[in-house]
C-alpha cells in the first residue's frame, strides 16, 4: 500500500479547504489549531504561525514520519497528543515526529506520547530551534513492538533513538523514557533535566547540563544556565556509555558497574591483539568528562 500524501499547511488553500474540513481552526490572532483529532495520515507543519495541537492522536503510519516540521515556524504547541505504530516501507522511514530543515522559534509537548516508530521516536535534528521543552512526555517503544523490529532485523542491536540538536535550550522535565536512547548533539547549547536521566547519551563530554531539584520550576534557571548553577563532581565515564549521571548512590553504582565491565572487556580485547600481534597494547580507558551542573533552589 502506497503512503499516504501528507496534511500540509499551505498557505490559503489548505486553511481553506481545512477549515472546511474541521481539521484546523484558525483563531482571531492567527494561531492555527489542531484539536480532536484521530487520523492514519501524517500531519506537516511548514507556515510562519503558531501551531497549536490539541487531543491528536495519529497512527498507522507507513514510511513516513507522522509530524513533520519544515520552513520557518512561530512556535508548536503540543498538550494530550499522540504519535505512535510508525512503520517504514520502501524509502526505510519510520519517525514518530522529526523536523527537516525547520526553524522554529519555541516547541512545547506536554502530556503527549511518541511511541512504537520504528526507527526514530523523535528527530529534532535538521534545522534550528529557540527553546525546546517536553513536560510529562512519553518516549517509549513497547516490548512487544520491540520483539517485532529485532525479528524483522536481525542485525540490529538497538531500540529506537530519540534525537536533539541545533537547540539553543533544551528542557527534559519529568519525562517517562522506556526502551530507547536519548543522543544530545554538542549542537544543543543548554540542557535541563528534571526526573529520569537513564539512558541519556551526549555526543560530547562538554554538553552545559543542569539537573533540577524535585519540583523546581525550569524558569528559576537563567537562560544561559549560569545563574544558578554550581559545578559538582561527577562519577567516572566512558564514550558511549551513559554521560549524564545524577547524584543518587544508586546510580554511582550502576555507572561503576558498567565501567568495570566496559574495562573488562576492553583488556579482553587487548589480550587478544597482544595474542596475534606481540606488541603491548595499552587496556587504560578513554578519559571522559561531563559538565553537570546542579541547580539550587
Amino acid at each position: 500500500m502506497p503512503p499516504s500524501a501528507p496534511v500540509r499547511t499551505m498557505g490559503c488553500f489548505f486553511a481553506a479547504l481545512a477549515c472546511a474540513a474541521g481539521i484546523v481552526t484558525p483563531s482571531a490572532q492567527g494561531a492555527v489549531h489542531i484539536k480532536d483529532r484521530t487520523i492514519n495520515e501524517p500531519i506537516v507543519l511548514d507556515q510562519p504561525e503558531d501551531y497549536f495541537l490539541h487531543k491528536v492522536y495519529i497512527s498507522g503510519i507507513t514510511d513516513l514520519s507522522a509530524l513533520t516540521l519544515t520552513g520557518k515556524i512561530n512556535s508548536v504547541t503540543l498538550t494530550h497528543c499522540v504519535f505512535t505504530n510508525i512503520w517504514a516501507g520502501m524509502n526505510n522511514k519510520a519517525v514518530a515526529a522529526e523536523s527537516q530543515g525547520a526553524i522554529v522559534g519555541s516547541f512545547a509537548a506536554t502530556d503527549s506520547a511518541f511511541e512504537d516508530a520504528q526507527h526514530q521516536l523523535l528527530c529534532l535534528r535538521e534545522g534550528a530551534f529557540g527553546t525546546v521543552t517536553f513536560t510529562r512526555c512519553r518516549f517509549k517503544t513497547s516490548d512487544q513492538f520491540l520483539k517485532r523490529i529485532y525479528a524483522e532485523d536481525p542485525w540490529r542491536n538497538a531500540p529506537p533513538t530519540t534525537e536533539f540538536a541545533n537547540i539553543d535550550r533544551l528542557e527534559l522535565i519529568d519525562n517517562e523514557y522506556s526502551n530507547t536512547i536519548l543522543v544530545i548533539h554538542p549542537s544543543v547549547k543548554l540542557v535541563i533535566f528534571r526526573g529520569d536521566l537513564s539512558n541519556v547519551r551526549l555526543q560530547s563530554p562538554a554538553t552545559h547540563v543542569i539537573r533540577l531539584e524535585r519540583n523546581q520550576d525550569p524558569a528559576s534557571i537563567s537562560y544561559d544556565g549560569t545563574a544558578m548553577a554550581s559545578t559538582l563532581p561527577v562519577a567516572p565515564v566512558i564514550p558511549g556509555a551513559v554521560t549524564v549521571i545524577p547524584m543518587r548512590p544508586e546510580i554511582f553504582e550502576a555507572a561503576a558497574r558498567a565501567v568495570a565491565e566496559a574495562q573488562d572487556e576492553s583488556t579482553a580485547r587487548a589480550s587478544d591483539e597482544v595474542a596475534e600481534t606481540d606488541e603491548p597494547v595499552s587496556t587504560e580507558p578513554a578519559a571522559a568528562s561531563v559538565n553537570l551542573m546542579v541547580a539550587h533552589p
